[in-house]
């Protein structure tokens, strides 16, 4: 075996035979030889380092090839770094080496040799291995006498730079040398190389030293951006028609493959290449295989295999499994996808200008990495993690324009060029109306040309700038939602029994409205059970009572109270009809209501209350009469009976505690028993001179928790439909400190009830008015006025409007009651001017304005010169004319030259040198210019271009020349050589220009005869208007008096034709700005006029005009300093601005720019927002003096910083407070008088008199009303109580008052009434009535005053101080003659009065009125 202790020339030998091998190798395969690096010349010598061991020192004397030295290296004893050597290795990643010297010998500190990696390419497929190749050079050397063809042995651990090598078919391994070459691998699956026979770390970069790995993409020192991780697992199920399924595609360049089935299917994999080729690989025994350039290894088990492939993917793999068995198999799969599609930025387009700067845009493209090719964009958006790049965008062309030296030529891109910007729709209506939806909107890219107009562009034009969000959240607020009030009590005693509550639907705002889902309504009646017994247990002793009486459950049926809901409730049984013998109670049951407003009852008609009514009427017995047999014999076995019964006293418990804590006291219970039955009984049965005696023991004595203490109702929020009242709720000690809300036991009581239940009545609803149909010249504005009626459950009725009360509000109005600027109006278009083939047509404008009031004027047409008027002039097509003449057909066939004009405008602003035109412009020079006009042509020689000037040809001169393009040389421009202008053209002019020239050419030159007039007047030739008759007119030194509509008639045998040309001065844009500041907080639309400081509220609508002149008419653009102009923002047709519904971001100051050829203007206004807030007004006055009822509100007021009060619509962005409400004069009102309704007229006919209750009362600080002796009221001020009154005359006979009934009522039809009739005429005393007409005198008493009848007492108060209430009475049925209550079946149904009726107070918005004169607003309102 070789080793270093070899002589030296043996080891150089074998180096050198080892070279001259290897390089021979070289020669037929260039990418697989390695160069001898330790190759020495006889200079070199190995010596002995201070670290002991052995580096190789150069001593090279040729010091030509010596480096310079570093500084480093001056200051230390090494010479200068030589060199690097030539490479190890031509691929797969060698090393070179530098060497340098010693220069003291032994006396350096660090190494004399240093490396890097090299030829860092991939070698060649076939290209043997480099270890291989190193143990290949040893089969030429005999090892223990005989030869061996030697392996390469990889992957010792313990010695990995070592050539270890194995003889092939031998169990023999032999390290043939100490060291493999620089630059082999130290292992056959890493990077790492061995240097000087040390394994040294390589990165993914190839560099030494490096730690760079691959990310699990396969990038080197990639951050995993350029792949997806996909992994999951899919479940197959077999069924006899499926037995391959396809698992999953894993695409070409796929890294860290791992497919894995588990079950009895077999997994194969179907590849496709880029070529197109397919194929499918089936392995039935593991092992490592190559697939399409793929090395795969497999796996298998009983019942699980496996897929591994390290990757990268060479083609794209279909994994499938194939079905033997009819059982489920689950795949799973882990792999790294590389993203396929990626972007790539495109470069930059096209500038928009050639010169004078202007800006040019890239994009971003999708790109197929796999086939190198450009695809659409969706396939990049398939990969979330690709983000399509910005647009970049730079400035371009900023060289000036060639004529823009002293002369602006008018082109699009040359004034101040808006970039590309996103432009919005409205956003669509929110998703939903509550509880959060989404709106969206569409947005475009425009761009605005020169002339103001915004075109549609690719929206990559606007990518640069980020792109406006297009969904947005809205009404994020809660949906109105079912509120439930606080139960009411149960509605018996002992027992099963109902108990009700009030529902809501109540808005985020906490008020009543509709909207809620009636499916999900709460329910408002449930049942109640009371742990009471309805029948008393059998008791010896006394105990505490649950109740203090223990009634029959039928009683307490009868128990009612009035409720929220329409109710039947009973009153008290009237006592027996008879003192002795059978007898009848009565009893009044009414429909009544509970009014929570004011927590007062009142009675409804029967109709209202809904379920059976109660009985009116039962049967009674007191005692037996001693003169009725019958009764005789009740009572003698009622005395039987109580012979043989037993009455006596008993304990039945005690009443409740007094107090429910800290101590209280409770009195026992005595009641008469039925000793038998154990049945409570009258207390007259018992002798009560044994009644026991009062008892009472202590109760309840330990400490009172914390309790719930509730404020009194606030006032009701609305006067109807549903209103809310809150009360303040809050948790108590006994001590009044307050405690924690959950250290009250009890369910807290509600702070919100339901008030004012019951449909508004009709009224007009007003919505706001539209936008004006014009901004000038008279428009009108229109909005809609409705009949509605507001309803309980918060939604509105339409109604037809004749049930609203009061006049309709007005649904139009006139407006924009200003005139309109001149402006130019066109008339009908002329009949065509041929009968066949191509002609024209002409029309007529005029100069008009409308006026305020909507009249059409005519002005002159000097006051709409500066405007751009519409086409006078259109070509026309009719059908081809039948024949044409020889010259024409052939002027048609021949395809002669084409000059390439251009229809431009100059207009020379200073004085320059030279300016460069071409033909077919205008211009408007200075004189002593140089002018090059260009003439570019088709199908004819440049050289053959001839010139002509007013139809006389030129010629070369010391002031004009021809180049070889054909253009015209014009030296020191002279007053007469300005361009001309053609008719039909608009020509402007300066205090420069000297002279115009118009030119009226005919299209075919012949003789004609031509006219010229300047506003519609003949234009008469002089000194300044040269008329040369041939279709020429000039004007010498024009001034602002030549300026004019100047027209040119031309007229021949073959007919006529008209056109003119507008001569204007030119002028710089003017802005007719106003300095002044405005604040206006109550408008809610401002428009002012451009210049000062305005001051609006916020969600107001603000129009800034800016009024300019100039001519040619300038250009309005606007612009936001420090900003761009917000989405509500928008352009006027007549440049003004809008901004609507202001917000916070639209503060800062507005830029307006003016601009034509002669310049720009600019002015601008500073917009300022006023910020609104709700406070608490003052305190109104008492709505009354005295009483329970007096109350002062303090309402909410919509305030600017400054204190200023502004309409509460400026504040509707912010929440409303809810008003503030208190008690005031809450004491005992003076006595005063009380009168009641007027009763009817107590006649039929003739004169007769009403009558009305007047009593003396007096309202006490707690709402009850005292009635007060009529002396203690003022005897002055008593109301009358009596009044006259009539009717229709009577006209015959006229009754007495009856008789009273004669004798006792003894049946129904037993006793007459009678009358006594008097002949008498209304108008005279003369008798003479007819007797056959007498009427009758005597009738039955079932009509007279023996029946009962109707008696209706007075009207109560109203049970609202304002707004709508009720008013009840009593009405009783009475006996005529003791007038004592009857059962009501004795009174006619029909005829009885009303006992409640509706009442009107003055509206609760207005301030309340006082006591005094709550009485006498009231309005009855009977329905």
């Amino acid at each position: 075996m070789a080793s270093l202790k070899s002589p030296w020339w043996l080891l150089m030998w074998l180096v050198f035979m080892h070279s001259a091998l290897l390089q021979t190798t070289a020669e037929k395969s260039p990418g697989a030889y390695f160069l001898p690096e330790f190759a020495l010349s006889p200079q070199g010598s190995f010596l002995e380092d201070t670290t002991g061991e052995q580096f190789l020192t150069y001593r090279y004397d040729d010091q030509t090839s010596r480096n310079t030295r570093s500084d480093e290296e001056k200051d230390s004893n090494w010479d200068a770094w030589g060199d690097w050597s030539d490479c190890s290795r031509t691929c797969g990643g060698g090393a070179s080496y530098s060497l340098r010297r010693c220069l003291t010998g032994r006396n350096c500190e660090g190494q004399n040799i240093r490396y890097k990696t090299c030829s860092n390419n991939d070698c060649p497929p076939d290209a043997e291995d480099f270890r291989a190749q190193q143990c290949s050079a040893y089969n030429d050397v005999q090892y223990q006498g005989r030869y061996y063809e030697w392996l390469p042995q990889y992957n010792d651990p313990a010695t990995p730079c070592a050539l270890r090598c194995q003889a092939r078919g031998q169990n023999l391994v032999v390290e043939l040398a100490p060291k493999v070459l620089d630059g082999t691998r130290c292992t056959a699956d890493s990077l790492d190389m061995c240097i000087s026979g040390i394994c040294q770390a390589v990165g993914c970069d190839r560099q030494l030293g490096s730690n760079a790995k691959e990310d699990n993409c396969g990038v080197c020192a990639g951050d995993g951006a350029t792949c997806r991780l996909v992994r999951g697992q899919s479940k197959s199920h077999v069924s006899p028609e499926k037995r391959e399924e396809n698992v999953i595609a894993v695409p070409l360049g796929s890294r860290s493959v791992r497919i894995t089935v588990k079950g009895p299917a077999h997994l194969f994999i179907e590849s496709k290449t880029l070529q197109g080729s397919k194929g499918e690989h089936s392995f039935n025994s593991p092992g490592v295989f190559v697939v399409e350039n793929t090395t795969v290894e497999f796996q298998k088990g009983s019942e699980r295999q496996t897929f591994k492939i390290p990757g990268p993917l060479m083609a794209d793999f279909i994994f499938k499994t194939r079905y033997t068995v009819a059982k489920d198999s689950v795949v799973q799969f882990f792999f790294y996808q590389p993203i396929s599609h990626q972007w790539r930025q495109t470069d930059f387009f096209p500038c928009t200008v050639t010169c004078g700067g202007g800006y040019q845009l890239n994009s971003a493209e999708c790109v197929d990495i796999r086939l190198k090719r450009v695809v659409p964009d969706h396939y990049c958006h398939y990969y979330p993690e690709n983000v399509k790049p910005k647009p970049k965008l730079k400035e371009c062309s900023m060289d000036p324009c060639p004529s823009s030296d002293g002369f602006k030529e008018i082109m699009p891109y040359d004034h101040f060029q808006p970039l590309p910007r996103w432009e919005h729709n409205p956003w669509t209506a929110c998703s939903v109306s509550c509880g959060g939806g989404i709106q969206r909107r569409t947005f475009v890219c425009v761009e605005e040309s020169m002339h103001g107009e915004i075109l549609q562009v690719e929206e990559w034009k606007c990518m640069y700038a980020p792109k406006p969000k297009v969904m947005q959240t809205c009404n994020l607020f809660d949906c109105p939602k079912w509120i439930a009030m606080e139960w009411s009590q149960c509605t018996v005693t002992c027992g099963r029994g109902l108990r009700y509550r009030v529902v809501l639907c109540i808005n985020h705002h906490g008020q009543h409205v509709g909207g809620c889902n009636p499916q999900l309504k709460l329910h408002i009646k449930e049942e109640c059970i009371i742990p009471i017994p309805c029948y008393k247990p059998k008791e010896k002793s006394p105990v505490e009572a649950k109740s203090p009486w223990l009634k029959q459950a039928q009683e307490l049926e009868e128990t009612r109270i009035a409720t929220e809901e329409p109710t039947f409730v009973p009153e008290p049984w009237s006592t027996c009809s008879a003192t002795c013998g059978p007898g009848v109670q009565v009893r009044e049951v009414k429909c009544r209501v509970l009014l929570t407003f004011t927590q007062t009852e009142t009675e409804l008609p029967e109709e209202e209350c809904e379920g059976p009514r109660l009985p009116t009427e039962r049967p009674c017995l007191l005692q037996p009469c001693d003169e009725s047999p019958a009764a005789r014999e009740l009572a003698a076995s009622l005395q039987e009976q109580d012979s043989e019964t037993t009455y006596d006293w008993e304990y039945a418990g005690f009443t409740p505690c007094t107090a429910t804590c800290l101590g209280g006291h409770q009195e026992a219970i005595a009641v008469c028993l039925h000793l038998q039955t154990q049945q409570t009984v009258n207390d007259t049965l018992c002798d009560m001179v044994h009644r026991p005696p009062a008892m009472s023991q202590a109760c309840n004595t330990e400490p009172c928790p914390p309790r719930w203490h509730m404020g009194s109702w606030g006032p009701c929020s609305a006067t109807c439909g549903v209103g809310i009242q809150t009360r303040e709720v809050y948790c108590l000690h006994p001590g009044e400190s307050p405690s924690p809300p959950e250290e009250c036991r009890d369910e807290k009581p509600h702070a919100l009830q339901a008030c004012n239940q019951f449909d508004c009545p009709p009224s007009w609803h007003i919505e706001e008015w539209q936008q004006c149909s014009r901004t000038c010249g008279g428009g009108t504005q229109n909005r809609r006025v409705t009949c509605r009626q507001l309803l309980t459950d918060g939604s509105f009725l339409n109604l037809s409007e004749e049930l609203c009360q009061g006049p309709k509000a007005s649904s139009r109005k006139s407006c924009a009651r200003t005139d309109c600027p001149p402006h130019w109006t066109v008339g009908d278009w002329s009949k065509c001017s041929v009968s066949c083939g191509v002609g024209t047509q002409r029309r007529q404008q005029t100069c008009q304005k409308l006026t305020a009031k909507g009249r059409r004027v005519p002005l002159s047409d000097t006051l709409c010169r500066h405007l751009s008027g519409p086409p006078l002039v259109r070509s026309c097509q009719m059908p081809l004319c039948k024949k044409m003449k020889p010259e024409m057909k052939a002027r048609v066939r021949e395809q002669g030259p084409q000059i390439l004009g251009v229809q431009r405008v100059y207009i020379q602003t200073r004085e320059e040198k030279r300016i460069n035109l071409t033909i077919g412009s205008r211009a408007y020079l200075l004189p002593n210019t140089s002018v090059i006009i260009k003439c570019p042509v088709r199908r004819f020689q440049k050289s053959r271009i001839q010139w002509e000037k007013d139809g006389h040809c030129l010629q070369n001169s010391k002031r004009l020349g021809f180049t070889k393009s054909g253009s015209l040389k014009i030296h020191s421009l002279a007053a007469l050589d300005i361009v001309n202008s053609r008719i039909g053209n608009t020509v402007y002019i300066t205090r420069r220009t000297e002279v115009i020239n118009i030119l009226c050419e005919l299209v075919t030159r012949s003789e004609a005869t031509y006219t010229w007039t300047k506003d519609g007047a003949l234009l008469q030739p002089s000194e300044k208007v040269i008329l040369d008759g041939m279709g020429k007119m000039q004007i010498r030194k024009p001034t602002k008096k030549d300026q004019g509509i100047y027209g040119c008639a031309v007229a021949n045998h073959l007919g006529s034709d008209v056109e003119s040309s507008s001569v204007l001065y030119a002028e710089a844009p003017v802005i007719l700005s106003v300095g002044r500041n405005i604040t206006r907080p109550e408008h809610g639309h401002l428009s002012v006029v451009i210049g000062g400081f305005v001051e609006a509220p916020l969600q107001a609508n603000v129009t800034i005009q800016c009024p300019v002149k100039g001519v040619p008419q300038p250009n309005v653009t606007w612009l936001k300093k420090g900003g761009s102009l917000s989405d509500n923002i928008s352009l006027l047709f007549n440049g003004s601005l809008l901004l609507q519904n202001l917000s916070l971001e639209n503060e800062g100051t507005y830029v307006c720019t003016a601009t034509n050829a002669l310049g720009k203007a600019m002015a601008t206004s500073v917009l300022h927002l006023l910020e609104t807030f709700w406070e608490l007004g003052n305190w109104t006055h008492c709505s009354a003096t005295c009483g329970h009822l007096g109350a002062q509100v303090q309402r909410p007021q919509c305030l600017m910083a400054n204190g200023q009060e502004v309409s509460e619509a400026f504040c509707d962005q912010l929440r409303k407070p809810r008003a503030a409400f208190q008690p005031c004069n809450i004491r005992d009102c003076p006595p005063r008088w009380l009168t009641g309704a007027w009763s009817e007229c107590s006649v039929s006919c003739g004169e007769g008199f009403r009558s009305r209750q007047v009593t003396c009362k007096r309202t006490r600080a707690n709402g009850t009303v005292q009635a007060l002796p009529p002396r203690v009221c003022i005897l002055r001020d008593r109301p009358l109580g009596r009044r006259p009154c009539s009717s229709h005359p009577c006209v015959q006979g006229l009754f007495e008052q009856g008789n009273q009934c004669l004798g006792r009522c003894l049946g129904r039809t037993v006793r007459t009434q009678q009358h006594h009739v008097i002949c008498q005429h209304p108008n005279s005393s003369e008798s003479g009535c007819d007797d056959t007409k007498r009427p009758i005198v005597r009738r039955n008493c079932l009509l007279g005053a023996c029946d009962a009848c109707w008696r209706a007492g007075p009207w109560k108060p109203c049970t609202t101080a304002c707004g709508r209430g009720f008013q009840s009475r009593k009405v009783d049925c009475v006996h005529p003659g003791s007038c004592k209550p009857v059962t009501k079946t004795r009174c006619a149904p029909g005829k009885k009065p009303a006992s409640w009726q509706h009442c009107l107070g003055p509206s609760c918005d207005s301030t309340y009125p006082s006591q005094e004169t709550a009485q006498t607003q009231l309005t009855t309102v009977r329905l």
